[in-house]
């Protein structure tokens, strides 16, 4: 009671006018009567009534800075400056951002841009300097808040209002701003991103994004319904390997490229020969095996010499693709060309995992190694040349490993129990 009569007999003083009895008081209440007093710019009061009620004294401080500003036309900047920040301080908290809205309303942007410094929250803070055309100051203080939401805000506003080039120089000295860009950039905005690469010297970031825009292009379905798309594919490696070279420092990358153009270029042509979309995209490894399945023989030679296939890889392909296809004539005539680099044994495989046992056992006796030449038989079946083949190893091991195989079989169990018993070889279980 007592600290109502007080704030009723301050605001009945004549030079105030406000009577008030204890009853409208309540009605009216502080907070409005404090609004009254400040609309009447009484602020000192309404300041020191707020105060002595413990009530935020941010309302009288806000309107007594707006009011400073409109009619202080004449007072300098810097000296308007200390006076806000005089009382301003008196509020822990208070938006800074908040009066230098209004400093700028009133056509005092450079006051606007000394208060806006003084805001400590980077979000109140950063979209002002940007609605007072200070970019540059958004950019740093968005950076050092370490906000990336703000430093996208502010990256899009310049992105807009200055040229490319600008805008560039402007994100080399920030690599924050730089590295969010760049991600940006990489999902929706290849083509400006390869101009911001170009405009920095980055010229392997321009080769690798080219090489990626090759294999999107690869995506579309209409690249699978026959060629339309692959001139262009083709063309994109192309300038990302001439790129690749100009750097000097990728020569890996730039010899992969023009291999894989090369590749691609081949698998279109043969694409176009065969009328059958099934080479592009494929390893040369699949390219040479698809045209020997397909009786394509001198382009599969062309691939081999151009790409350098070695002879083991070569043959390795060859065997299993003309197993493939059953031509086992063809294998057979292959076979005798020259002794293999791989030795027999992938024939032997081959004709194996094709099922046809007649054809292994024209490999089969070729095999130097008795071990193998054991292990091929028992794969047929052929127990008796697998004992015999494994004696000559002189291999307990294998021997052991072969009668296992042969358990169901009690003809050949016998035939290693014989063998065994010849050699003095001890039991085998």
């Amino acid at each position: 009671m007592s600290k109502t009569l007080r704030v009723l007999n301050a605001v009945r003083q004549p030079d105030i006018g406000i009577p008030l009895s204890i009853q409208q008081y309540k009605l009216l209440t502080p907070a409005v009567l404090i609004a009254r007093l400040i609309n009447a710019h009484r602020h000192l009061l309404a300041l020191q009534i707020s105060e002595y009620l413990s009530m935020n004294q941010e309302v009288v401080v806000m309107h007594w800075a707006s009011t400073k500003i409109t009619a202080s036309a004449a007072i300098p900047d810097a000296t308007l400056l200390e006076m806000l920040l005089d009382k301003l301080k008196i509020c822990k908290g208070i938006s800074y951002a908040a009066v230098a809205a209004h400093a700028d309303k009133n056509g005092r942007r450079k006051l606007a841009a000394m208060l806006v410094e003084h805001e400590p929250r980077s979000s109140k803070q950063v979209p002002l300097l940007l609605s007072i055309g200070e970019e540059d100051t958004a950019l740093m203080k968005s950076t050092e808040s370490g906000d990336t939401d703000l430093v996208y805000l502010v990256l899009f506003h310049i992105w807009q209002k200055r040229p490319a080039l600008e805008f560039f120089g402007t994100l080399q000295a920030r690599p924050l701003a730089r590295d969010l860009f760049v991600n940006y950039a990489r999902h929706y905005k290849h083509e400006f991103l390869k101009d911001f690469f170009l405009s920095t010297g980055q010229l392997q970031d321009v080769a690798f994004l080219l090489w990626k825009e090759s294999w999107e292009l690869s995506k579309n379905p209409m690249a699978s319904k026959g060629s339309p798309l692959h001139g262009p594919r083709i063309k994109l490696i192309e300038k990302a390997q001439h790129l690749f070279v100009e750097t000097k420092e990728y020569v890996f990358e730039s010899k992969a490229a023009e291999e894989h153009a090369k590749l691609l270029r081949m698998q279109h042509e043969f694409e176009v020969t065969t009328k059958q979309a099934i080479f592009m995209d494929s390893s040369i490894s699949d390219t040479i095996r698809t045209c020997i399945v397909l009786g394509n023989h001198r382009p599969a030679m062309k691939v081999k010499t151009e790409f350098k296939v070695s002879e083991k890889r070569w043959y390795w392909l060859k065997v299993f693709a003309l197993a493939t296809i059953r031509d086992w004539d063809a294998l057979e005539k292959f076979s005798k060309e020259k002794r293999p680099p791989i030795g027999y044994r992938p024939f032997v495989e081959a004709c194996v995992d094709a099922d046809e046992k007649g054809e292994a056992l024209k490999y089969i006796p070729k095999l130097t190694d008795p071990r193998e030449r054991a292990e091929a038989y028992a794969r047929i079946g052929m127990a008796k040349e697998a004992a015999d083949a494994a004696t000559q190893a002189k291999d307990n091991e294998l021997l052991g490993r072969l009668k296992q195989t042969f358990s169901q079989n009690a003809a050949a169990s016998s035939i290693f129990d014989t063998l065994r018993d010849r050699l003095s070889f001890p039991s085998v279980s």
